[in-house]
């Protein structure tokens, strides 16, 4: 292909040669002839020029360089429709492998994808083209939506965590509710989701959960949100449409997040926070004062070692 139908997929401008042949995607200190490197930021801008790269991707603020380029409003965007014409095609073969366990009242959808080892328990749910890999285990009385991905290891459903003190010890709080994961959720390897003691936990549609990280029960996450890996939510936590949470964030339970925020890595949520935030450190606040603090901490380390 050449560099005019990569521009025109991903909606972008092209400087220099529009009919630069490209055969593959690259790194820059990997690229050969016919490479396209995407350069998602300035400062990678360097080695890609100076690349055996026959051309770049580069987002607006670059304006100049040595190369045929596509210049792309949303690189990030632009680079993740390109990457699908490279990505080798993925192998799920549709089907019950005879290996998973389905209880007899379980409703499995059409065109479904699920592997070995799996385990499917009672009155739960599984909507049209859901790929369920192989070691997942998904109890009772649980709702998975259209065209899902849940990698293996993960556990929807599981008991949430409720113990009441009494005179003979720890009493167990049973948990009656169930887990609604809504349409185009992907939910990584060993993702535990509890389900609600009254009434559901609930992901919303188009939200990705990362690797190893925790829902407990009756927990709503909105539509679109962004959950990287070792994330851990305590009961109740709402999360508002379209949040971004960092690795090994935590939240304390019963707060609400409001929508469009982003939470830094490593944050400790113990509150409230409004809409359009950005919040990172212990407890999390504002992300600006955040960074004031650890600057003056550091200055005030520095005086006192002089």
């Amino acid at each position: 292909m050449i560099l005019t139908d990569l521009a025109l997929l991903v909606d972008g401008k092209i400087t220099g040669d529009p009919n630069t042949e490209i055969k593959r995607v690259s790194l820059p200190e990997k690229a050969q002839k016919g490479d396209l490197v995407f350069v998602l930021e300035e400062k990678y801008l360097t080695a890609a020029v100076q690349s055996s790269a026959s051309a770049l991707l580069v987002p607006e603020e670059i304006k100049d360089n040595n190369k045929p380029s596509i210049i792309a409003k949303n690189p990030r965007l632009a680079m993740a429709k390109i990457l699908s014409l490279f990505a080798p095609p993925t192998e799920v073969e549709k089907g019950i492998h005879p290996q998973a366990s389905i209880h007899k009242t379980a409703v499995i959808g059409k065109d479904v994808s699920i592997g070995p080892f799996s385990y499917i328990g009672p009155n739960s749910k599984i909507g049209d083209n859901v790929i369920i890999y192989p070691n997942v285990t998904i109890y009772q009385n649980v709702s998975i939506g259209n065209r899902c991905i849940i990698h293996s290891g993960a556990r929807i459903g599981t008991d949430g965590y409720g113990f009441v003190p009494s005179d003979e010890g720890l009493k167990k709080i049973p948990q009656v509710g169930g887990v609604i994961i809504e349409d185009d959720v992907e939910i990584y390897a060993n993702v535990c989701i509890a389900r609600g003691t009254i009434g559901d936990t609930i992901i919303g549609k188009g939200t990705k959960i990362d690797n190893i990280s925790h829902v407990a029960h009756n927990c709503k996450l909105g539509k679109n949100c962004a959950i990287t890996s070792l994330v851990g939510f305590a009961g109740s936590v709402v999360l508002e449409n379209n949040v971004s949470v960092g690795g090994q964030a935590g939240f304390a339970g019963h707060i609400n997040v409001g929508e469009n925020t982003v939470v830094m890595a490593r944050s400790g949520v113990t509150k409230n926070i409004p809409p359009n935030s950005i919040i990172s450190g212990f407890p999390a606040i504002d992300h600006k004062k955040d960074f004031e603090i650890q600057a003056a901490l550091r200055k005030l380390i520095i005086k006192e070692k002089k």
